[in-house]
């Protein structure tokens, strides 16, 4: 059975027409294409409550991602298949919510299955909160592995930067009023990664809090074997450096203990990696030069 065939098989089954659909809701997806996305996109179509439109922004180039979003329209479902030349989650999310047209916005990555209620949750929670960003459980799945996870169950209140916490936003699970968005401003596209921790604190900066939901789930499907996972955290070493420099570089102070306490955790990492032989952890060789390309201006690599 096609893909497309499969969606619109299983939309039916459940029901889309008797359920409810948020109009003040849309959901963006950034993706480059991976299959993992058909189970994504069959999984918000699964939902207790359905959104106003899912939005794709598309910076691949498999054909299939086409169909399977065609596939979504032809049961009643809204999309927008949005193609972008552009290549950072970053670039991506900014696109994504350039075109919505609700006061809400949820998002979640390509490789990512939501739990049923994962929109009925994340509206309740934005409709009592509006001025807030809402955050929510990363579960790992898959048999590859995880890069982050979130599985805490105890809800928080994050209302102001702390050097203790790196991340409180896990963006692949988050939603807020577009309004806010707006506030903060564009996610920064000179970051290749951690344009999460950058728009993070700039919410918090700003007076924006951000909500931890444990009740909101979603599922990283882990697929990247370790020499894949090796890359990954190099990147994300260097993305955690230039969000330092590009900090330090604007006169925030802060930003050397924060980078005093992530080379402690890196030096920590690397002793773990040669206990256990994992070498992924070793992002220290990364977060240096990334420091200085956020010092200098020069954040793309």
């Amino acid at each position: 059975m096609e893909l497309t065939e499969d969606i619109q098989r299983r939309v039916s089954e459940n029901g889309a027409e008797s359920r409810r659909v948020l109009d003040d809701f849309s959901v963006i997806i950034p993706t480059v294409g991976r299959p993992i996305l058909q189970r994504c996109l069959q999984s918000i179509a699964d939902g207790t409550v359905l959104p106003a439109r899912i939005i794709a922004i598309d910076q691949g180039d498999n054909p299939m991602v086409a169909d399977w979003l065609h596939g979504l329209e032809e049961t009643g479902i809204a999309t927008f298949h949005l193609r972008s030349t552009e290549r950072s989650p970053a670039s991506a999310r900014n696109r994504g919510i350039e075109h919505v047209q609700t006061l809400f916005v949820a998002s979640v990555d390509d490789d990512c299955i939501v739990e049923k209620d994962w929109l009925e949750r994340m509206e309740t929670q934005l409709h009592q909160h509006p001025a807030a960003i809402i955050t929510g459980r990363v579960e790992p799945a898959g048999d590859g592995i995880p890069p982050n996870v979130v599985t805490s169950t105890v809800p928080c209140v994050y209302r102001r930067p702390s050097v203790r916490i790196s991340c409180p936003l896990a963006s692949s699970n988050m939603g807020f009023a577009l309004h806010t968005s707006q506030r903060i401003g564009p996610f920064d596209g000179n970051l290749p990664t951690g344009e999460d921790l950058d728009w993070a604190y700039r919410a918090l900066r700003v007076g924006i809090p951000i909500i931890y939901a444990p009740e909101i789930v979603i599922y990283h499907v882990h697929w990247r074997d370790k020499s894949q996972m090796a890359a990954v955290y190099r990147a994300y070493g260097w993305g955690a450096g230039a969000f330092y420099g590009k900090h330090l570089r604007r006169g925030d102070w802060s930003m050397l203990l924060r980078t005093a306490i992530s080379l402690f955790r890196a030096v920590k990492s690397i002793i773990i990696g040669d206990l256990y032989k994992d070498y992924s952890l070793r992002v220290v060789t990364h977060l240096l030069p990334g420091l200085v390309a956020g010092l200098r201006g020069k954040n793309v690599r």
